[in-house]
């Protein structure tokens, strides 16, 4: 298939990228040719700028071309897909929008389906799950019936250049006390990179939660423990200030907002890649996997903890200094009475 990529260099986008290549598709990178310039040597890159507002000369790359499909890591105002989508839309097989779960409003529901009520759409001003939303709304009505919005949540593997769980994962790969803010029982659902971009390789008309099977916070942190075979312990504390990255991770002490991470991901199962079938026979679900017993090899790419920058600061042993340590990345909870 010939598939067109908007973004393409970083992250969930970079990983689409290689998928695809090794599967044999014809692919096409449009970006601003800021960042992974020594990425995919042959292939063809448009260079574009989707924040150009008012200038259509941002656009100009994509003017001539056709693709099966085009996947859209780059769109984040409903103003920069309606756009983009609307100009691609004759030339097109079928447009992917990659969304996110902050498009539902909180709640302690679990088992949502991509058929829940979702949070207000907003204009180019509002908030993130408000804009994601009207992004969403504005490829679907650029390209009626192929527009197909995956939604994910937090994504962990190789590259993360967030670091809201590989902090995490390198903390708890020291010897240390790491301080923690979330309930050990608070729900998480982590979903591999590279099975994510698997499946979007695949995906059918949608939407799709594209989530793995709830764990726990302390079923979490103890499977990068075990991973990475270390001996760091957890202290839970209730007024733990963190940092900003990844704020939406730590949700409220009364479970009133634990449905973000108790998603039905049934429809997206069908499409994703059953475990021990990847090239390292590891499965798709690492985190899990781990948790049932099915890593066995102490490391930390094992399960997509690697941290690809190699930044001293992050090192395990900073992280795991426990109080004294950089606050990790799950984001400002404030404290509790």
């Amino acid at each position: 298939m010939r598939l067109l990529i908007l973004g393409g260099t970083t992250y969930l986008g970079r990983h689409l990228a290689e998928h695809a290549l090794r599967a044999g598709h014809d692919v096409t990178l449009f970006n601003r040719g800021r960042t992974g310039r020594d990425l995919f040597p042959g292939v063809p890159r448009l260079i574009g700028d989707r924040t150009a507002d008012g200038d259509p000369a941002g656009l100009t790359a994509l003017g001539a071309g056709t693709w099966d499909t085009v996947y859209d890591f780059s769109g984040f105002h409903p103003r920069q897909v309606a756009a983009t989508a609307g100009l691609l839309a004759p030339r097109i097989g079928r447009y992917v929008f990659m969304s996110s779960i902050a498009v539902y409003p909180p709640s302690a529901e679990a088992g949502r389906t991509e058929e829940a009520p979702l949070l207000p759409a907003e204009p180019d001003d509002g908030e993130y799950g408000n804009l994601k939303v009207a992004c969403e709304q504005a490829a679907e009505g650029a390209v009626p019936g192929p527009a197909t919005s995956v939604r994910a949540g937090l994504i962990s593997g190789p590259g993360d250049p967030f670091g809201a769980f590989t902090s995490w994962a390198l903390a708890m790969a020291g010897d240390g006390v790491v301080p923690c803010a979330a309930r050990a029982s608070q729900p998480l659902q982590v979903t591999d990179v590279r099975d994510l971009a698997a499946f979007l390789l695949r995906v059918e008309p949608g939407p799709f939660n594209v989530v793995p099977p709830p764990i726990t916070f302390a079923q979490m942190l103890d499977t990068c423990r075990r991973a990475g075979g270390a001996t760091a312990t957890v202290t839970w504390t209730r007024n733990e200030n963190v940092d900003d990255l990844g704020r939406f991770i730590v949700q409220p002490r009364d479970g009133s907002a634990d449905g973000a991470f108790q998603l039905s991901g049934e429809r997206a199962a069908g499409g994703l890649p059953p475990p021990a079938v990847r090239g390292d026979g590891s499965g798709h679900d690492r985190v899990g996997a781990a948790n049932e017993g099915d890593l066995h090899q102490p490391a930390l790419t094992r399960i997509g903890l690697r941290h690809s920058r190699g930044d001293p600061k992050n090192s395990p042993d900073r992280l795991a200094r426990g109080p004294s340590a950089p606050r990790l990345s799950l984001g400002n909870v404030r404290p509790v009475d």
